[in-house]
């Protein structure tokens, strides 16, 4: 029994070493010569940087530098870097709060492809079902 086993791997493996596709071993054979990496340039690092901020971050940062800003007012030019912070955190709370309001307000609840409503009974609705419950018992 073994033996008959060993000779059916024996011949897997002996297909398997004759079957070569047409082509397989060429392509690996014909490498293309590497390409220098590409230099990382200011303008990428600084994009990649300042995609991956949140309006959270900027709000915050944006507070940090009023509050040095009021701070260093005997500083020239200050009032105007206190003002071009509160300008980019209101825009960055108001872009928030619409963001916000779209994520809420937006689309039907689906679970497994069908709508489903989340808005269930109220409060008092709880409240009478469970005095009519008790009334019952």
């Amino acid at each position: 029994m073994a033996d008959r086993i060993e000779r059916e791997i024996e011949e897997i493996l002996r297909k398997i070493d004759d079957f070569v596709p047409d082509g397989g071993r060429g392509r690996r054979a014909q490498r293309r010569p590497a390409r220098p990496a590409p230099q990382p340039s200011v303008q990428g690092w600084f994009g990649r940087r300042l995609a991956a901020l949140s309006l959270t971050q900027v709000m915050w940062w944006s507070l940090f530098v009023v509050i040095v800003s009021f701070f260093t007012r005997a500083v020239p030019g200050m009032e105007w870097v206190m003002i071009g912070a509160l300008i980019v955190f209101v825009t960055a709370f108001f872009l928030s709060r619409g963001r916000s309001a779209r994520m809420a307000g937006g689309g039907e609840k689906r679970w497994r492809g069908q709508p489903i409503d989340l808005s269930g009974p109220g409060w008092p609705d709880r409240i009478k079902a469970w005095l009519k419950g008790r009334k019952k018992a």
